[in-house]
């Protein structure tokens, strides 16, 4: 079934500009006006369709699927999205997914119910070719994430700078043995893909070879995402024969999980063992040993999707579909 997309991309327009189209706004030059029309009628989709495709249920309610609320970096981005939303007079609902698949898609069941009239996806379970599909219902936004599909509206920071800013740092201070910590599954690797763990590691693995160094495989810990995963990360650490010098933690949860096991076996930080978080939660200035991380703009990626979502639903133009935010070295006491 045909989507927005296919027609903006058939009329060889922007998705706002049929939006403005359906929604007869003023500034459509005619010409635009009728390759849309054109192309709406090529691919049998009809101005109605589109209208409540862009217009959404009318119910005034966007919502917001994240994998645990109790995250606190999904907190501070949910909070920063409901507050402009709220601003905007737009209603939200948050949906944990729990990182299950079919959870992700009842959310997304909401846009062909007519419940929502969007639905921000703060992290993606399924193939984007899957999700793709509901926008014939409604409009799909993207934050934290990103896919490889210019119309979709997008607004993520720039993992891989930021990772190899972080670890270029560890670098550039004079450590060689770096641990790397992902909330994933599994290290998943892709130089030819953009996405936040492809590019995180793409990173990790840029800072390293401009030093001819190689990641060690058995310096490498998976499915850590919480203070308990880190407390487990640093007693296998510990364990080690050739232990690392610094570990790069995947969040700040994480890395205030190993600076508290270190505390138990008396392991020194940073002296013994520097650690690096990542998104500069109000956590990190707190442990004991107050953490050196990797600043996310958490509150300005909630703002601008949502505004992005506000706009495109109230057929404004939205001149940058995708924004993409820088992140930085926020420089504290636990790495030396």
């Amino acid at each position: 079934m045909a989507t927005i997309s296919d027609v903006a991309k058939l009329a060889g327009v922007s998705v706002s500009t049929v939006s403005r189209i359906i929604n007869n706004k003023p500034h459509v030059s005619p010409r635009k006006a009728a390759l849309v029309a054109d192309a709406m009628t090529k691919l049998g989709y009809s101005p109605l369709q589109a209208a409540r495709q862009m217009r959404g249920s009318g119910s005034q309610t966007i919502a917001v699927t994240v994998p645990y609320i109790t995250n606190p970096f999904f907190s501070e981005l949910v909070a920063a999205i409901e507050r402009t939303a709220d601003e905007r007079s737009y209603k939200t609902v948050i949906v944990q997914t729990f990182g299950q698949k079919s959870h992700e898609l009842n959310a997304l069941e909401f846009l062909k119910t007519n419940q929502v009239d969007a639905v921000i996806m703060c992290a993606i379970e399924n193939d984007w070719d899957l999700i793709k599909q509901y926008s014939q219902y409604g409009l799909i936004g993207v934050c934290n994430e990103y896919v490889a599909d210019p119309d979709v509206l997008m607004v993520h920071a720039d993992q891989e700078s930021g990772m190899y800013a972080g670890t270029k740092y560890l670098l550039n201070r004079g450590y060689r043995k770096l641990a790397f910590c992902t909330g994933q599954q599994d290290i998943r690797f892709n130089d030819n893909i953009e996405d936040l763990n492809s590019d995180r590691y793409r990173g990790y693995l840029r800072a390293l070879r401009e030093f001819d160094l190689e990641p060690s495989v058995e310096w490498q810990f998976t499915d850590v995402s919480t203070i308990a995963d880190g407390q487990r990360v640093l007693q296998r650490i510990a364990s080690m024969k050739d232990r690392p010098d610094a570990v790069i933690a995947g969040s700040d949860q994480v890395a205030a999980g190993i600076i508290a096991e270190a505390q138990t076996l008396q392991l020194k930080v940073p002296q013994e063992l520097a650690v690096l978080g990542f998104d500069d939660q109000p956590l990190s200035q707190v442990v004991a040993q107050p953490l050196t991380t990797i600043h996310q703009p958490i509150h300005e990626i909630g703002d601008a999707i949502a505004n992005m979502v506000a706009d495109e639903l109230e057929g404004d133009t939205i001149d940058t579909r995708q924004v993409i935010m820088p992140l930085s070295v926020v420089v504290r006491q636990s790495v030396a």
